[in-house]
């Protein structure tokens, strides 16, 4: 409806001086024949004067007073001659006249005197076959124009609707993502105390099942705050408070704070790197990573470094790598990493920080076939 509104505004607009221009053209192919017709008469009057009558027009000499005309040379047209010249008023005057096999010709009338006075005609098929092709080509030009427009309004309007798109999709892929992160844990939690209300259990029974649907519940917890806050950061809604921050001892830190239970996380000393960074949605970013990487492999490195103008921190792991078939996609909502993870988002996340202060991401798989590096890669500090 966009694209027709905007294409009839646009026509409506452009037909004025497409209009403009016919009838300007039409009445410049009118003219010429006109004026060809004045100076062929001019020449029939100049030899009449001369006494050298011409013969080479279609003319005739037409007394209406006495009834009678004379041709100035031999034809089989047949004019209503008298009717023009009486109707002409003693001025001159244009008139049309075409035959029953469709050809046309125009005349012009010179009274000379009361009643009586000079016709001579011209042929006018040349002149009503370019006004017939001027007629095609407006009516092509129009049909171009409407056809642009058309085009054109279907562009735009798609452009106009596309963040109403963007919207409804990203709220049903939210929907979407939500229902996935919640099944499984619902699930556990349902199994659990079904399975705890089935008959009466012992304390320890009771504590094994309530510790399951604590951890499922505290699942369930952390997939809804990690897609809040993935809503939050690519809606706009969470802006990085930016600052300069030591890179280095944000490593350091990340690497002190997470201790999983089947990895060693090691923060490599390297020289001062400070970034212009939010330490806390940084950090959450880097541990992120951090916590993927450990649930994979036995020992997790982190590295800083400086490339260029961006401070980088590369967590290097030993673990299996990432399916090659999804690496190019691994930091999109729901992608696995390899064939043995769970879905999640943890990783979107990270782009999502990344981009908020102006860096990146990128995850490849390491040369020597032994695990995967994700670099984290944010603009240094000017201070």
């Amino acid at each position: 409806m966009l694209a027709l509104l905007f294409a009839a505004l646009t026509t409506a607009i452009a037909i004025a001086p497409l209009l403009l221009w016919r009838s300007e053209r039409a009445d410049a192919i009118r003219s010429s024949l006109d004026t060809s017709l004045v100076t062929q008469m001019e020449d029939v009057l100049y030899g009449e004067v001369a006494g050298a009558r011409t013969s080479e027009y279609l003319t005739w000499y037409v007394n209406v007073n006495d009834g009678w005309t004379d041709p100035f040379a031999e034809t089989d047209l047949e004019p209503p001659l008298f009717t023009w010249m009486r109707e002409s008023g003693g001025e001159p005057d244009f008139r049309e006249y075409a035959l029953d096999n469709g050809e046309r010709y125009r005349g012009f009338i010179r009274p000379v005197f009361e009643g009586q006075g000079f016709v001579t005609l011209a042929e006018a098929t040349d002149r009503d076959d370019e006004l017939d092709a001027l007629d095609r080509r407006a009516l092509l030009m129009a049909l171009g124009i409407l056809a642009g427009s058309l085009l054109l309004g279907a562009v735009l309007s798609s452009l106009a609707i596309s963040p109403m798109r963007r919207m409804m999709g990203d709220q049903q892929s939210f929907l979407a993502d939500a229902a996935h992160e919640m099944r499984t844990p619902l699930a556990v939690i349902m199994a659990s105390s079904s399975q705890a209300l089935a008959r009466p259990r012992s304390s320890e029974e009771y504590v094994r099942s309530l510790s399951e649907i604590r951890s499922a519940a505290e699942r369930a917890a952390t997939g809804v705050n990690e897609m809040l806050d993935l809503v939050r950061f690519e809606s706009g809604q969470t802006m990085p408070r930016i600052g300069p921050l030591r890179l280095d001892l944000l490593a350091e830190e990340v690497a002190a704070a997470v201790r999983p239970e089947d990895a060693v996380v090691i923060a490599e000393p390297s020289d001062a790197v400070v970034v212009a960074a939010d330490m806390a949605l940084l950090r959450q970013a880097v541990e992120n990573v951090v916590r993927n990487a450990a649930r994979r492999a036995g020992r997790v490195e982190l590295l800083t470094r400086v490339d260029r103008h961006d401070g980088v921190i590369d967590v290097v792991d030993d673990g299996p790598g990432f399916d090659p078939a999804v690496l190019p996609r691994v930091f999109e909502r729901y992608q696995r990493g390899d064939r043995r993870g769970e879905a999640g988002i943890g990783l979107a996340i990270v782009r999502a920080i990344a981009l908020a202060h102006g860096g990146s991401v990128s995850a490849t798989n390491n040369a020597d076939g032994a695990g995967a590096t994700v670099s984290i890669k944010v603009p240094l500090s000017r201070s």
